[in-house]
Parts: structure tokens; sequence; C-alpha cells
């Protein structure tokens, strides 16, 4: 690439010259660079293969070579500016483009969004991290969820208008509520060629067993040719709406797996891994899939470097971000929320005493009072009563003081907009009481939860429906780990009194307020989620979905037609 000071040295010779192609002598050239003849040719010979001018030197002394600019400055800006976006170097970009975020915008518009390429509908999308660990059976955060849902089927599904689908069984039926039966849809491949076979899905709901919402599965049974039967220890009418979790999509064999199956998984979804690593994430649209083929051909996640990455929005119509008061009215809250997750099984919170003061001190309005208004607007977080938006969670609230000084242990993520702006609020708040905070910070989860005393987390929920509350406390909340048995064995009981009761509502309140009154989290912020429909411009169906993206094998591009069509 290009050396910005190449960049500068063209503009000052555009600017000399106002842009004209003129007769010049190479004595011209040192004086206008400040440099030696020697450097002069090397510096014009590097222009030219840049494609930004000609130099015809012309032989002889006193005789005019020329000059010929093939481009202007601003073109050869906003190309470096566009090499710089490849790299995902959106702050140099900036700095080539003189800190003009309206250029940037024409360019990041141009670059990123709807494009052709060799035929094919391509969408390019920012995001500000690189999205690595795509494997459903391990912890997932909120995009790599939405990921793993274009890459993976489940034997059922949730469509966009969150209802239960059939997905790789194409139907089932329920035989006792302790017994059901799915039929497989035939001659399903994985994305490598492998053929699905009814053994693979019973080794993975096998693996299933292994979590608090499935240990009731007691045994798998094959009694024919594409035929599934799961036998079950207590009675469950929710079976298939389960199966719909992320973590109950199909996955190859381990022993069929390549070492870097986290970052290209292999699945039988709609859509492929053909790229990912920390500049960008490609995914394509899978030919063999067994149901309909995606209309978009291609889409690609492009990672945008960390101090400039809240300046682009995940949009393809105004990339560059809005101020919270103009987001669309059908830009929704995230269906869950960020809490501070508390150790009561073996932290500080274990005792009484310092759960209450955790409570009350780090409520979630003590704690917004403290973020930068800037965070607040780029972030577009509001605070939390409760667990999810709408819901009133009473606590108490005052200036307790802390049972003795001692050091607090926070774990976070390291790679998240907010949460080390949040640390610092935290942080704030407990040393005015005479604590210190450590902190342990991790990318895709805490080795050893014994060492933690307060966890933030996002709840990363699927759905919008109050029983994704399920799939959250019992499979990758993390709670388990960090309550004390007889609360768990509480909150388990109650979903598995919902499952074995027929057409029951989930209990999800009676849970949200458990959890809060025995202290086990502090609900903190609601934030916006990131996509609106008047942000996608051609691109259709782009409805957002609970994780804050849409459904990639959904959409598809309405083509631009003539005026005489």
């Amino acid at each position: 690439m290009s050396s910005p000071r190449l960049r500068v040295q063209f503009e000052t010779l555009f600017e000399h010259y106002k842009g004209q192609d003129s007769g010049v002598q190479l004595e011209d050239i040192t004086d206008i660079l400040f440099c030696t003849r020697r450097n002069a040719r090397i510096v014009l010979n590097k222009m030219e293969e840049e494609g930004w001018l000609e130099w015809h030197p012309a032989p002889g002394r006193g005789k005019l070579s020329q000059l010929i600019f093939k481009r202007s400055r601003s073109d050869v800006s906003e190309n470096l500016a566009r090499r710089y976006l490849d790299e995902g170097k959106i702050g140099q970009a900036l700095k080539v483009l003189d800190n003009d975020t309206a250029k940037l915008a024409q360019v990041v518009e141009a670059y990123l969004g709807i494009v052709q390429q060799e035929g094919q509908q391509v969408v390019r999308l920012p995001y500000y991290r690189p999205l690595t660990n795509l494997n459903p059976n391990g912890p997932m955060r909120r995009s790599e969820l939405h990921i793993a849902r274009q890459i993976f089927s489940g034997l059922t599904q949730l469509d966009e208008k969150e209802a239960l689908q059939p997905d790789l069984a194409h139907s089932w039926e329920m035989l006792t509520p302790q017994h059901w039966r799915f039929y497989i849809r035939p001659s399903v491949r994985f994305h490598n060629g492998d053929l699905l076979t009814t053994s693979i899905i019973k080794d993975c709901l096998q693996q299933l067993t292994l979590k608090p919402l499935f240990s009731h599965i007691e045994q798998i049974e094959l009694p024919g040719q594409l035929v599934v039967d799961i036998h079950l220890s207590q009675d469950d009418y929710t079976l298939p709406l389960l199966l719909a979790e992320s973590c109950a999509k199909v996955v190859l064999p381990k022993e069929r797996r390549a070492e870097d199956f986290d970052r290209f998984p292999v699945g039988t979804g709609p859509y492929r891994v053909v790229q990912n690593d920390d500049k960008r994430l490609v995914l394509q649209a899978f030919d063999g899939y067994f149901g309909f083929r995606p209309l978009l051909d291609r889409v690609e996640v492009w990672v945008i470097d960390e101090a400039y990455s809240s300046m682009v929005f995940p949009s393809l119509t105004k990339p560059i971000k809005p101020d919270v008061v103009n987001y669309s009215d059908e830009v929704e809250l995230d269906p869950g929320s960020t809490l501070l997750l508390l150790n009561r099984n073996n932290g500080l919170a274990a005792s009484e005493e310092w759960a209450d003061y955790f409570s009350q001190r780090l409520n979630s309005l003590a704690l917004y009072q403290l973020l930068p208004q800037d965070k607040i607007v780029e972030l577009g977080v509001l605070p939390a009563h409760g667990l999810k938006p709408g819901w009133y969670h009473h606590t108490r609230q005052g200036q307790p003081q802390p049972p003795c000084s001692r050091s607090v242990t926070v774990a976070y993520h390291a790679q998240h907009p907010m949460f080390p702006t949040l640390v610092k609020c935290i942080e704030a708040l407990l040393k005015q009481d005479g604590l210190s905070i450590q902190l342990i910070k991790y990318d895709h989860s805490v080795e050893s939860t014994q060492d933690v005393d307060i966890w933030i987390k996002p709840m990363g929920i699927a759905t919008n429906r109050d029983d994704a509350l399920a799939g959250w406390l019992l499979n990758y909340s993390d709670i388990q780990s960090l309550s004390r048995k007889q609360d768990f064995d509480y909150w388990s009981n109650v979903v598995k009194q919902w499952q074995a009761t027929e057409n029951a509502p989930f209990p999800a309140k009676l849970l949200g307020k458990s959890l809060v009154e025995q202290k086990q989290l502090i609900p903190m912020f609601h934030c916006w989620l990131g996509v609106s429909k008047d942000h996608c411009g051609a691109l259709q169906n782009t409805k957002c979905n609970a994780l804050g993206w849409f459904d990639f094998s959904q959409v598809w591009v309405k083509p631009t037609l003539s005026n005489n069509e």
C-alpha cells in the first residue's frame, strides 16, 4: 500500500500545478517536494505505479518533461481510504480524508452495503471485532449466536416471527409426554459433502444431556430409517421448542472436524464459512442446502479497528452511526439486559452482608449516572429496572457500607464496546467505600468462576419470547456455577413444572423476580438493537431479530428498474 507521505507529496504537486498537465524540469519537482533528484525520480515512479499520474522524462538538459495527472486529490484520498478499509483501519481512512466524517460516510457507503461481484449479490456489514468462536457446543456471544444460526440446523427452529417450525425434522409427534418421535428429512448433507445420518443426530442429542435444560433426556433410539425417538425421565410438553435452542444444533462428529472447527465450522445450514480471520468473516450461500437456497449469495462481515468501531453503524444506507434520538421507531430494545452476576456460591456475595452491599451500591441508576454522556449516546443504553424491558424488580437502594475493606474481583469480556467503561464506573463507586478492584478479562469464558466476585454479562437472549429465559437460565447463563444449590434447584424446578404442564404460560416474571430478590444478579442496562429497515435500502425483508441482526437467508436485493419498465 502507498504511504500517507506519498499521498501528501502527490497533493503538494497537484496543488502546485492546480491539477493541470504541465511541462516541468526535474529541478522543479525537487524544489516543490524538498528532496534530491534521485528521491524525486523514486517518488514520481511510485506515483505512476499507483496510477495517480504519468511522468514522461525528456532526455537532455533544459528540455521539459511531461507531468500528466491521472487522478484528482480527492480520488487519491478516497482510494487510499478504501485500501485502509480493506484492512479494517477506519482511523487511518479517516485521517487521509482530513478527519471529514461526511467524506468517510460516502466512502464507507460505497465500500460496504450491497455490491455486485462476479455476478453475485454480496452484502458487506461492518463489525467491531472478529467472530472467532462459531461452534454452538461452546460458550457464544450474541453475534456468534446469530451467525451459528445461519451455518447450522437443528431438529426444529424458530422462524422470523418466532414461531416453531420444522428444520432437519420435517414433522414430529408426542407418543406420550415422555416419548417424542421425530421424522428426519432424507439426503441432507453437510457443507463438506458428508451425509447427515440419524446416528449423528443421536450423538448430538446425547451430548445435550450434559446441559441442565436437557438432563431429562434418558434414551435415544433409532426405530426405523430417518426416525429418531427421544425418551425422557419426566413429562415434557415443550421438547420440540427446546430443541430450537442454539446449543441443540446438529454438528459434524468430532472425529470428522478439522482443528480450526471453531473458526470454520461445518453445518447443514443455508450458509457455509469460506473465510474467517481477524479482518473478515465471509459466508457463502450453500447450494446443497435442503431448504430454500438463500437469494443473497454472500455475506461479508468486515472488522473495523476498535478505536473507531463505534462510528460505524451496522447499516447499509447510513453507515455512520446516527444520534440515538434519530433512531427509527422500528429499532427495538434488546429483549434481555446487561447484568451483574454475583457469585453467591464461593465469592464475596456468598455472604448476605456482601450480597446486600453489592445489590444496593451497584444499582443501575447509580452506575448509569457515572457513564460519560458520549458513551450513553454512542452505545444507546437505558437503565434496566428488570431482566426484560418493561419489567420492574424492586431492589433497595441507599448508601450501604461494605462489611470490611478488601479487594473485589470483577470479570468481563475483553472485547466489548461498553464493558471497559462500565468497569471504571464500578471501580469508582467501590473506591468511594475504600475497596480496591481486580479485573479478569477473557475472550470466551472465565476459566475458574471461584475467582470471580462480580461477573459483567450480557444475556444474549436469541428471541423475544418469554420462554427464551429457560434456555438462557439453564444452558448458558453460568448461574449454576455461581449460585447457591438450593436457589438453582428452585429455579430449575420452576422450569421443569412448566415443561410438565400442557399449554402452560412460561413463568418468566416469577423467575426474573426471584433472581433479583435472591441477589443472584443486578440488571444494569437495556441496549438498542442495531439494524432498522430504514437503514437497509434495497435489501428487502430485513426485520431485526432479537440478536440485533437480520436473517441473511431470508433477505433479497430489490433490483433497480429502468424508467420504461
